[in-house]
């Protein structure tokens, strides 16, 4: 069955975007007349994602006041505050309590709009502990950081400085059992370097290879792209 709950990762500084993320998180710049966050959860909204859990930070103020509890967008939404900066392992960590068996994994700064039902379908005929889509990158936008098997298995995954043996692109949807949270290294790691090797080591990671290219406006060039490409009805 497919999940119904996205935990989304919020608590980022934003500092490549200055000055446009000294009043607001991330999340939060504009994309014409809405939060980039918003075009996240009105796609999940949109197929079948009830509830929300967005692991925030830095001005998470911000977030609060615009999505509330979520009744305003027609689902559920729960804020789970870092008390610090605790990486993307340690704010899920952190948020362990308000996740389902199993939920949608998205970045506050990072959209790919994806048919859900394929990302599940790779969960669960596999049997896997996580699900990662990775994008064809045929453009070569940044350097291939996944090496994916024939079958479908992740081999490799490298987040910096990645090898030349890599051959696509993580894409930032994502898709895990909760019972990974168990192979946590301490309060405050980072999912990607501490728990994604040890589900590859035990063959139990998995990649969607999509040729469609996601939005990230982590940098300003990123963000002009999700500002050409994106409209209000997306």
């Amino acid at each position: 069955m497919k999940a119904r709950q996205a935990a989304i990762i919020c608590g980022g500084l934003g500092t490549r975007l200055r000055p446009l993320t000294f009043d607001i998180p991330k999340p939060m710049v504009p994309v014409h007349s809405k939060p980039f966050l918003q075009y996240i959860v009105e796609h999940f909204r949109d197929w079948g994602v009830e509830r929300f859990v967005f692991c925030t930070g830095h001005l998470h103020d911000n977030i609060e006041a615009h999505f509330g509890d979520g009744t305003g967008f027609d689902v559920g939404i729960v804020h789970s505050v870092e008390p610090e900066p605790l990486g993307t392992g340690g704010a899920l960590l952190n948020a362990r309590h308000l996740l389902d068996g199993s939920f949608f994994l998205a970045y506050g700064d990072s959209y790919l709009p994806l048919d859900l039902d394929d990302l599940s379908e790779c969960f669960e005929k596999n049997n896997a502990e996580g699900a990662i889509t990775v994008y064809e990158n045929t453009d070569s936008i940044a350097p291939n950081n996944v090496r994916l098997a024939k079958d479908g298995r992740v081999l490799d995954y490298v987040k910096k400085n990645p090898p030349a043996s890599m051959n696509c692109l993580e894409a930032g949807l994502s898709l895990f059992d909760r019972n990974i949270l168990d192979l946590a290294p301490g309060r405050k790691f980072s999912l990607e370097e501490a728990i994604l090797p040890q589900l590859i080591n035990r063959g139990r990671l998995f990649g969607f290879l999509t040729p469609r290219r996601f939005y990230d406006i982590g940098t300003p060039d990123g963000l002009e792209r999700a500002k050409r490409e994106l409209n209000d009805a997306d």
